[in-house]
């Protein structure tokens, strides 16, 4: 009897052991396969394509795949809301989060909080958007789009790469500010939305510049102003809407987030194999071609920023008149 007791007290304690150390164990393991990353986005755009740069580039370090799956909608929500209530907290599923994550839910009913259902795991860039027409459009510089907006108010259509976007409250905020009404027209992508305004489908476009600069380059666009703080070194004839005396300088910073939960030693994982994709040259190169910025924040100033942020963007969501009712 008392050896039995003395081989059920040490098998026990190997029990103990192994719950306290299986997480641990799992964690230093990790990752042990695949990692999806959801954007949401389509295919194609400045943001597939910068994301899909940053998956590359961190597998590299991360010794595993890192395979990009796109699901657009809902202001580009849908990817990583769908990801924090269905996906565990292992790792595993990563998303791509932009500043809708922050704005959607003063727009619309979400069953999601921003802060309290993610792990914010680094913030890594920033996007330049712009106001953009055809090169033969008789509308050449800003004064002349507010002219025609209010010569024929809600007859000058805007495109986006979506509802609910950075680039759709900045048109309906614009639109505001003028005092005359623009029709907003939503597409799934930022290339769906680049060939409706060459398709002479629209009349303008709020986008990333990225998006646009091959038609600019090719001459078959003209950007009339941007949305920065300052002007851009490599857009010096560019204003900024600042600059024309609207208030509306909006940065646009994305970074990876994952759902609630994930070990503080998984986030460390994940965060040094992003940073490391972010220094590496062929990102700097992606960034220059794309025109947007470098961007870094660590997980806790992360989180922080996206606190602070989400405040903030309460602001521009009244400005735009999209803020829902209780």
């Amino acid at each position: 009897m008392h050896q039995l007791l003395m081989f059920w007290k040490a098998a026990c304690a190997v029990l103990v052991l192994l719950a306290f150390a299986g997480p641990a164990a799992a964690d230093d393991a990790y990752p042990s396969r695949p990692i999806r990353m959801m954007v949401g986005f389509g295919a194609g755009g400045p943001t597939d394509v910068t994301f899909r740069k940053l998956a590359d580039l961190a597998s590299k370090r991360l010794g595993q795949p890192i395979v990009v799956v796109n699901k657009p909608g809902a202001g580009a929500t849908l990817a990583p809301s769908t990801m924090a209530k269905l996906d565990k907290p292992d790792g595993y599923t990563i998303a791509a989060a932009t500043a809708g994550l922050l704005r959607v839910p003063y727009m619309q009913k979400v069953d999601w909080d921003p802060l309290q259902d993610f792990t914010w795991i680094a913030g890594l860039g920033g996007y330049t958007f712009v106001l953009a027409v055809r090169s033969d459009s008789s509308i050449r510089t800003v004064a002349d789009f507010v002219k025609q907006a209010k010569a024929d108010p809600g007859k000058v259509s805007v495109g986006t790469a979506g509802a609910g976007t950075t680039m759709h409250l900045l048109t309906e905020a614009f639109g505001g500010m003028l005092g005359a009404p623009l029709t907003h027209v939503g597409y799934k992508s930022s290339s769906e939305n680049a060939m409706a305004l060459l398709g002479g489908q629209t009349t303008a476009t709020v986008d990333a510049i990225g998006s646009l600069l091959p038609h600019v380059e090719a001459g078959k666009l003209r950007v009339l102003m941007s949305f920065d703080e300052k002007p851009a070194a490599w857009m010096p004839n560019v204003p900024t809407a600042t600059s024309l005396g609207y208030d509306l300088a909006y940065p646009a910073p994305y970074g990876i987030v994952a759902p609630k939960g994930v070990p503080g030693s998984i986030v460390a994982k994940l965060n040094a194999a992003f940073k490391s994709a972010i220094d590496d040259p062929e990102y700097a190169k992606l960034l220059e071609q794309l025109r947007q910025t470098y961007w870094y924040k660590g997980p806790g100033e992360y989180a922080k920023w996206a606190s602070e942020f989400y405040v903030s963007e309460r602001t521009l969501v009244e400005r735009a008149k999209l803020l829902r009712q209780p």
